[in-house]
């Protein structure tokens, strides 16, 4: 999931909402070298007219799409289409989205979070996928597990296309580990408090990042999933935070807090990757785009590596696939679809995780050389093969995590206890689940 409750990015959705303007990324068709206006008019009347693929592409996202050169390379398998991007903010994505789908212009495809399949599926706004992975004889062996049926909505029915996978890792700093005396990194969360503790000292180091607005939100899954918890029942009609599992993750959660792992002091909450750079972060959770983002700090080099999230009463952690989604309303489907099977092809998933730092949802993707040899792939890997979970397939899934979050500051600030706090997010996730 992506979420952001920053003004910053509220100032960016108002501003792509008003502005006029686009970025696309387009190739204009070749001019026709016709040996005379005979074969040119011949030519014509065979010809079929270039149609325009309309890609949404959200943050960073849109942005290494557009410097890369798979747009042009998609029109030159498919010359029949023109692609014109267009870049949003996360919350910006999503809130354009919502408000087209009751009337104005649609995308023809557009890439988007996992939760925001079932909230969309529910006002009948997305086109079904399942014929064309039949078409395109899809197998789910060929994905990563959970790929395509991650996106079932409650009527039985596929309604989004796995794009790449979003798992959670965790980073840690090989040598304030190896300062502290410690070889290995934590791999249960015993472990991550017991060794967390040893590695602050309440002042410049924390053993474990404070996250920020919806990384926070995906820390806190990480733990009810591993507390063999959930946020809301298997049908997706009830909250279920108040449930035993789910209050042992959240004093769990809380109490790295109160020992200080997690700085207790708001004032000493920093950012959470530079103060991982600088050393005030041992470890931290976090996803794929940190490979790109470290690979890139020479000063590091050496001095940080990364795991699978540690395992409390089982080994799932918080993850997904991102989806490509075809609205109902758009009005150049087959192009669309065109897309995503260009996105798909293994050799492309292996260049948009060299572009982009997102993980394959493709399994052949890993079999490419450029990335078998990357010895920092394999958790992220490990970590979907042993499974994973998010808040998925339910209406306003947006809302509901805000609500979570709002939840996990009353309780790291000592606003509400946990029983207390779980009460009072599930009466609001409850009404919102009713739609």
């Amino acid at each position: 999931m992506k979420r952001s409750f920053t003004p910053l990015l509220a100032l960016l959705f108002l501003l792509a909402l008003t502005l006029t303007a686009c970025q696309p990324a387009t190739t204009p068709p070749p001019p026709a070298e016709l040996e005379s206006a005979e074969d040119s008019t011949e030519a014509d009347a065979g010809s079929t007219e270039r149609t325009v693929v309309t890609v949404w592409m959200p943050g960073d996202e849109a942005r290494w799409m557009m410097e890369s050169d798979l747009p042009a390379r998609f029109e030159e398998q498919y010359p029949q289409y023109d692609v014109e991007l267009v870049q949003f903010p996360w919350d910006g994505l999503h809130d354009k989205v919502l408000a087209s789908l009751t009337g104005g212009e649609l995308p023809d495809v557009f890439l988007g979070a996992d939760h925001w399949v079932g909230e969309f599926a529910a006002l009948g706004g997305l086109e079904p996928v399942e014929g064309f992975q039949a078409e395109k004889g899809y197998e789910e062996d060929a994905f990563l597990p959970n790929a395509w049926e991650h996106f079932r909505y409650t009527d039985g029915t596929i309604y989004a296309v796995p794009a790449v996978f979003e798992a959670r890792v965790l980073f840690y700093r090989t040598d304030l580990l190896e300062e502290a005396g410690f070889s290995a990194p934590p791999s249960t969360l015993e472990e991550l408090a017991e060794m967390g503790q040893e590695l602050s000292n309440g002042v410049d180091q924390f053993g474990v990042a404070h996250q920020e607005s919806w990384l926070d939100f995906h820390f806190f899954s990480w733990l009810v999933y591993a507390h063999n918890g959930d946020l809301v029942n298997e049908d997706g009609t009830a909250c279920t935070l108040t449930e035993p599992a789910t209050i042992e993750a959240l004093k769990y959660y809380k109490s790295l807090y109160e020992s200080n792992i997690i700085p207790l002091d708001p004032t000493k909450r920093v950012e959470t990757f530079q103060g991982f750079i600088d050393g005030y972060y041992v470890m931290a959770e976090s996803g794929p785009w940190w490979l790109g983002l470290l690979q890139d700090r020479s000063e590091l080099e050496g001095k940080w590596a990364a795991t699978v999230l540690p395992s409390g009463k089982t080994e799932l952690s918080y993850g997904h696939p991102n989806p490509w989604i075809v609205p109902a309303g758009a009005t150049n489907k087959e192009g669309a679809f065109d897309w995503i099977s260009f996105m798909l092809q293994p050799e492309i998933q292996a260049e948009w995780h060299l572009i982009s730092g997102q993980i394959p949802v493709t399994t052949a993707a890993f079999e490419d050389e450029r990335l078998s040899s990357n010895e920092n792939l394999q958790p992220f890997l490990d970590s979907a093969l042993r499974g994973t979970r998010s808040l998925r397939n339910v209406p306003n899934a947006e809302a509901i995590s805000e609500v979570v979050w709002n939840m996990l500051s009353d309780v790291r600030d000592n606003v509400a206890a946990p029983e207390q706090a779980a009460a009072d997010a599930c009466n609001q996730i409850n009404s919102l689940l009713e739609g």
